[in-house]
């Protein structure tokens, strides 16, 4: 049952790791990727191994979380807004 259901998954197991892993260096970096955004990285990949004869379709509409529950080490947060107040307290001292 787990070989079915890995054969109709729309990213290979490898493509998967990579893309997890990508989101993960981008989330270190300070730059994390909205949810929205991680079907058209799927895409990009599942493109270079389309073929002239079947092309590849987009994912589904929940395949994105489908994926992120698929893989635990990926945590959705909020991102909170700066805080307007910031700037007269830390910045004008500093300059």
């Amino acid at each position: 049952m787990e070989l079915k259901a890995q054969s109709q998954q729309y990213l290979t197991p490898d493509e998967e790791k990579a893309m997890v892993k990508f989101l993960l260096l981008m989330s270190s970096f300070g730059h994390p990727v909205r949810i929205k955004y991680i079907p058209s990285l799927a895409f990009s990949i599942a493109r270079r191994r389309s073929t002239v004869i079947k092309p590849i379709k987009p994912p589904g509409k929940n395949w994105a979380r489908a994926f992120e529950r698929r893989h635990k080490e990926l945590k959705a947060r909020k991102v909170r807004a700066i805080d307007w107040k910031r700037h007269e307290n830390n910045i004008y001292p500093k300059i």
